[in-house]
């Protein structure tokens, strides 16, 4: 493109849901949705990073077999569309290994970019498998348009590539993203493109991963942004999706002539050309974008940011509450779709986290595919077994009804025996946790059903579980959610995702009790939630020292006692399930902490 002409680009967002490790059928999908975009008249088709082979492929990396895998794969895609430029993000040695992203055109693969900006904190750790390219600028011209690309971290930094790529000429910067969800990323996503883009002078196109992996969901929200930082096309997140957006240019010099912010470089960047021009393509007369606009996504602008302060649960409105819905939902599906599992099934005992499980799963894998057990014994009240009946009614599941009464009674014969005394307080509490534990995965051995752990974070934090009781299974999907949030969220589920009470408000407003003794209450062990939460949200989402969470008002006696528990437990969560990331800062790759651990943070006055 000349320096004074004004012109178009037409981008094709390919968000795609690949599965790690599967190379072949990522590759199928990576041709499949290249020929759709094509068809919807993409000049350049981008895809999110690593979505050759799935994002994060972890010690799959370490694999020789695997890279040389991918790159033949690679190679064939190249001769499959090879009407069609493609952006497709994969690994790549080159004596080491670099995280990559190579355009394809003609059957051929064209040189590649590699991610300067590695990130090595919270749940990313590429660092141990990549090195940080440090190469000169290098540009893509692509029928005249001169092309920079970026990787996920690198267009975060303000001084980052795109910086460098802009001062070299770029007309255009295609982002590709493996940015996982957590409450209020995508409003920060937005907000920082947007600064970009302008800062840059510069329209940048934000491709995102979308799908569940592990305890990941990335949420896909691709998006859009002209050269003065206005969102042009906000992509529908949580699914699969192939948009085409006409990006208007801006020439060099014409650019320098409005706005020389980052143009007063006499950087000359290497030039690699993949193509003039594309004269078989066929135009539609209306794209995609056109037909569903980034008003569909109106909310991501108008809605308040989460202020994720330590009472942030109150601070989420329905769109944050929908968002932690649907990446529930997603990451749900995927795991259990993905690990070829045909159903699953948990214990219903009428409290709220399983009502809220059972309700998830009906929206996630249809009720067909959802199951439920309740087994109460001799201390669980009539009106629970009601709630569970009335809960399973509503959702259209099937459940069954297996007393465990004898059961126990049994085991603490048997006990008796080995003990020399019958089993008391908590032994004999856990023991019943445990009984119904054997039980959920002996129908799952038996039936194929993967059994859905119901703890939530603030009793995963503080060790109220049982070990190989109600922590035995292959899935905590409400492991991420303070016990505040879960609260909210059937709220939510009833008013918004149903649209009718389907889990009982009698379970909503009744006290929450594990239900093992006489007139239990969790209150019983554990502060209110009300004061529970935020001392949680101090200590694991903040770290918070003691000193300043006293400073800040909280009880010192409360805040030591909650802290002993979150370190005794950690042998507990290094045993459970995965579950679905949701909070900025959740169990697992987020927080890594020792479980032999002599450190005491208030001998040191901290």
């Amino acid at each position: 493109m000349s320096d004074i002409e004004l012109a178009s680009i037409r981008i094709g967002i390919c968000q795609i849901n690949p599965k790690v490790g599967d190379l072949e059928g990522n590759a199928n999908l990576i041709v499949e949705t290249a020929r759709k975009a094509h068809s919807l008249g993409s000049q350049i088709s981008v895809f999110p990073e690593l979505a050759l082979c799935g994002y994060p492929p972890e010690d799959l990396l370490l694999k020789p077999s695997f890279i040389r895998a991918t790159r033949e794969h690679l190679n064939e895609i190249a001769k499959s569309v090879p009407e069609s430029v493609l952006l497709i993000g994969h690994p790549e040695e080159d004596g080491r290994l670099y995280n990559s992203a190579s355009f394809t055109f003609g059957g051929e693969v064209f040189e590649s970019y590699r991610k300067r900006l590695l990130p090595n904190y919270a749940v990313f750790d590429e660092q141990r498998y990549f090195v940080a390219a440090n190469s000169p600028v290098k540009l893509f011209e692509i029928c005249g348009v001169k092309v920079g690309v970026s990787i996920c971290e690198d267009i975060w930094s303000p001084i980052g590539p795109a910086l460098d790529e802009v001062r070299g000429g770029a007309e255009l910067i295609l982002n590709l993203n493996a940015s996982p969800f957590s409450i209020g990323r995508r409003w920060q996503r937005a907000m920082m493109l947007s600064v970009r883009s302008s800062d840059l002078s510069t329209p940048i196109v934000y491709v995102n991963l979308v799908g569940g992996q592990d305890e990941l969901v990335f949420d896909g929200g691709s998006m859009a942004f002209d050269q003065s930082g206005s969102l042009i096309v906000s992509v529908e997140a949580f699914v699969e999706k192939v948009e085409v957006v006409s990006i208007d240019l801006v020439g060099r010099g014409r650019k320098f002539q409005l706005d020389p912010r980052g143009l007063m470089s006499d950087l000359d960047p290497e030039i690699i050309k993949v193509v003039d021009n594309q004269p078989s393509l066929e135009v539609p007369s209306i794209y995609p974008s056109d037909q569903s606009s980034s008003n569909n996504n109106a909310a991501l602008w108008t809605h308040p940011a989460p202020r994720f302060d330590l009472n942030w649960v109150d601070s989420l409105d329905n769109y944050d509450l929908g968002e932690t819905l649907s990446a529930l939902i997603l990451g749900l599906r995927d795991y259990v779709n993905k690990n070829g599992f045909r159903s699953v099934v948990m214990g219903l005992s009428g409290g709220i986290d399983s009502s809220l499980c059972a309700a998830i799963c009906t929206l996630a894998l249809g009720k067909e595919r959802t199951f439920g057990i309740a087994m109460p014994s001799r201390y669980n009240a009539g009106s629970s077994l009601d709630d569970a009946q009335i809960l399973a009614d509503n959702l259209g599941i099937a459940m069954n009804v297996v007393a465990i009464s004898s059961l126990h009674q049994e085991f603490r014969g048997v006990l008796k025996g080995l003990l020399g005394s019958d089993p008391k307080g908590l032994t004999d509490e856990n023991l019943q946790s445990r009984i119904r534990g054997v039980l959920l995965m002996a129908y799952s051995n038996a039936t194929g059903a993967m059994v859905i752990t119901t703890g939530n974070k603030s009793e995963i934090a503080t060790g109220y579980s049982t070990l190989y009781g109600d922590s035995a299974g292959g899935f905590a999907l409400i492991k991420d959610l303070p016990k505040l949030l879960v609260f909210r969220l059937c709220r939510y589920i009833n008013e918004v995702a149903f649209g009718r009470e389907v889990i009982p408000e009698s379970v909503i407003i009744k006290p929450p009790s594990a239900e093992l003794r006489p007139d239990q209450l969790d209150q019983d062990s554990l502060p209110p939630y009300e004061v529970l939460d935020p001392v949680l949200m101090a200590l694991v989402e903040r770290d918070m020292t003691t000193s300043q969470m006293v400073t800040s008002g909280f009880d010192p006696e409360l805040v030591s006692e909650i802290s002993t528990l979150i370190d005794r437990s950690e042998y507990k969560r290094r045993q459970g399930a995965p579950g679905v990331r949701v909070t900025p800062r959740a169990f697992g790759k987020d927080r890594r902490m020792p479980i032999t651990n002599g450190f005491d943070q208030r001998r040191y006055g901290l």
